[in-house]
């Protein structure tokens, strides 16, 4: 934005001009308005004259006194070149206001730093040697040189300048170094160039609107316009008093080698601030690596190291946009953590949404990784890799680390978070090693293609309202207390392994208070599984495989069941209320684990199971099977044990044909399995080990193909829905 001062226009005409010189007053050179200065007005009223007469040679009706004044070249015709120099005139003396409509003149000029002695080979500068300043007055482009122990460049035009950086270094031991009152600046570091800029606290700062003294000049480069930084060569800031660079409209880099070392900001802008290109390195001791203010924070492309202690990226009041280049962001406390004060957030936008579709994002940070208020959405083949170091911590005890239901951590140190809701898709590749959830949000998550391996110190992937898990998508939950909660779940496809440590899938209801077991096991959950596969293994005793603490409804896919062993949990445990149990529709589940609180499917699937050593139904509102404990290599089953880690279940009809056969992971004492394999009429047999004549897959599970030999432990008939095998 430009501070248009108001430009006086004055109205003389030649004949008013000729009376005045024909009274004898003496005109200046160059007064064709006849009142004694040398102003715009004078060179305006000249090119007017030019352009309405079209005339090259001197105006006849002109009195000989005025057209010497006017012909300002002196080769007796009145042309544009008079008009031109008499402009000229008026600028190197500064006399006048800049004239509204009228094409700016602009210049290019060498200015040569040094201290007490600065020089500048052209006009449109204003040099004071005694305080080391050099005043930019107009637009064009400056190309500077030298050094200021001292000093200061302000940039007060109404036309845009560029300084063109050839080998500068300016201290300033009392504000900015560059300092813009008027005008957007470009400054250009030139190829094989290094140029270091350094400031100090201002001696006088701005005041405001109602004439209370103001904070700015608060950085090292400050324009109250827009700054657009680039160039092929190095640019180093060190702002020393708050912020590395401001700029009050815009800020845009493009090509740039930039390093900028900030007590505060490294880069502030109000309007918005766009990185098309370059290399940055960004260190705030602490503030943020880049703060927008008022707009978008854009980063197309280039390369982006931060090493700041409040945020990485953050936007005030606009969006976060990232469609290339390479993010490398860390943001720790600088010793003890004050999370009272600071953010220690990788990537956060206030209130406007992230939006991710491209680029190669690594991220560090003691909060969350990425953070957004409103949605997060990453729709493109970008590659983000997130770790968060928060320790989290509350009073009281009990549950997992610490935390009981309804609790809340002190931090909130979460992977990927969307207070609204997160979108995944495009073909993304992500790796969250989070202390709390790795992807979270407030309302719903939806995966769709997208590659993402997560290890959480809470939950894996975590919706306090919807997750929806859809085709392509590859999800390794490696490590969890939780591996995928919602109130509801969705699984339509894709490929998942999932490693617990209490339940592997959990559906329940309400906030979950940004900590373990704080879900509201008491509301309503609900889980439908109509394709994908899925593999849970839980890494404890307790907690169960699949959960809801409502229905769950499986209609196609894999599911595999690995654990637990303690007899207060379950492989698949529905809710306690009339109406919640397991309905098996389609697909093929393999489940086995503890049978004290054992599940059967529902008598009203669509499709047969076999159940074995199922005794009873789960949390109160399962369909419960029948008991049949046994022991490795019983016959009758009527021996108490169970199959231990390493065993090979197979299910088999009459002819050895092979429904399914899993490696099992963890002690197997109550086994439910479902497949459309299965058939009425047929019977039945599980063994344990034998020789399979196909290959299992990386989870120890395969189907069809043959079995031979191998340990009989019970068989069945297939006449309902559910049959147990004894």
């Amino acid at each position: 934005m430009k501070r248009k001062l108001t430009a006086l226009m004055l109205t003389l005409t030649a004949a008013a001009a000729m009376t005045a010189a024909a009274s004898g007053a003496e005109l200046p050179c160059g007064d064709a308005d006849a009142d004694g200065l040398l102003t715009a007005s004078d060179a305006t009223m000249v090119m007017q004259k030019v352009l309405d007469g079209r005339v090259t040679m001197p105006v006849e009706t002109a009195a000989a006194d005025w057209m010497s004044v006017v012909d300002a070249d002196a080769d007796g015709t009145l042309t544009a070149s008079d008009a031109t120099l008499i402009m000229q005139k008026v600028l190197d003396n500064r006399v006048i206001m800049p004239i509204e409509n009228t094409a700016p003149v602009t210049y290019e000029t060498n200015i040569t730093l040094a201290d007490g002695a600065s020089t500048a080979d052209n006009g449109g500068v204003e040099i004071d040697n005694i305080n080391n300043i050099i005043k930019i007055t107009n637009g064009g482009v400056y190309t500077i040189t030298g050094t200021l122990t001292n000093g200061q460049i302000i940039v007060d035009s109404d036309s845009d300048a560029e300084l063109a950086l050839s080998g500068v270094s300016i201290t300033n031991n009392s504000g900015p170094a560059i300092y813009g009152l008027n005008g957007d600046i470009d400054i250009s570091a030139k190829k094989g160039t290094t140029n270091t800029l350094t400031d100090g606290t201002p001696a006088v700062f701005e005041t405001n609107d109602d004439g209370t003294a103001s904070d700015e000049p608060d950085a090292c480069i400050f324009s109250h316009d827009g700054i657009k930084l680039k160039g092929t060569g190095t640019l180093i800031v060190n702002g020393n008093y708050k912020n590395g660079i401001t700029g009050k409209d815009e800020v845009v880099i493009q090509k740039l080698s930039l390093t900028v070392n900030s007590l505060n900001n490294c880069i502030k802008g109000k309007d918005y601030v766009t990185v098309k290109s370059g290399t940055l390195n960004l260190n705030s001791q602490t503030g943020d690596g880049i703060r927008v203010t008022s707009g978008d924070l854009t980063v197309e492309d280039g390369s982006i190291t931060v090493n700041s202690q409040d945020n990485g990226l953050f936007t005030k009041a606009g969006n976060i946009l990232v469609s290339g280049g390479t993010l490398d962001i860390t943001v720790v406390p600088n010793g003890t953590a004050d999370t009272e004060n600071y953010n220690y957030d990788g990537i956060h936008t206030k209130v406007g949404t992230i939006d991710i579709t491209g680029g190669n994002i690594t991220v560090k940070s003691y909060c969350d990784g990425i953070q957004g208020t409103s949605d997060v959405n990453i729709n493109g083949a970008a590659v983000i890799n997130v770790t968060t170091t928060g320790v989290i911590s509350t009073s009281g005890s009990g549950g997992y680390g610490g935390f009981t239901n309804n609790q809340t951590a002190d931090i909130s140190a979460k992977g990927i978070k969307s207070d609204t809701n997160l979108t995944v898709d495009g073909g993304a590749v992500i790796t969250v090693e989070s202390t709390d959830d790795s992807l979270h949000t407030n309302g719903s998550i939806t995966l769709t293609n997208a590659d993402i391996t997560v290890s959480a110190g809470d939950d894996g992937v975590h919706a306090d309202s919807v997750l929806t898990i859809n085709d392509g998508c590859t999800i390794k939950v490696n490590k969890s207390y939780e591996g995928l909660e919602a109130e509801k779940i969705y699984i339509n496809g894709g490929y998942m392994t999932i490693y617990a440590s209490d339940d592997n899938i959990n559906a329940a209801g309400g906030n979950d208070g940004s900590s373990q077991g704080g879900f509201n096991t008491n509301a309503d959950g609900y889980i439908e599984i109509n394709g994908g596969y899925i593999y849970c293994e839980n890494a404890s005793s307790g907690g169960d495989g699949v959960d809801s603490n409502g229905k769950i409804v499986q209609n196609g896919g894999i599911l595999l069941v690995n654990g637990p062993t303690s007899g207060g949990d379950a492989s698949i445990d529905t809710g306690d209320k009339s109406g919640d149990e397991y309905i098996v529709n389609g697909g093929t589940v393999f489940s086995v684990g503890s049978n004290g609180m054992a599940e059967s499917p529902s008598t009203g699937s669509g499709e047969y199971t076999v159940t074995y050593g199922v005794n009873g139904g789960g949390m109160g509102g399962g369909r419960p099977g029948q008991p049949g404990s046994f022991a490795p290599g019983s016959q009758s089953g009527t021996a108490t044990g169970s199959l231990g880690a390493g065993t090979q279940l197979t299910l088999a009809d009459e002819s050895g044909n092979v429904v399914a056969t899993f490696t099992v992971k963890t002690t197997a004492q109550a086994i439910v399995i479902g497949s459309p394999d299965i058939t009425a009429g047929k019977t039945y047999t599980l063994y344990s080990g034998g020789t399979y004549s196909g290959s299992l897959d990386e989870n120890g599970y395969a189907a069809g193909g043959t079995i031979t030999g191998g340990t009989k432990i019970a068989s069945g008939t297939v006449n309902s829905k559910v049959t147990t095998l004894s």
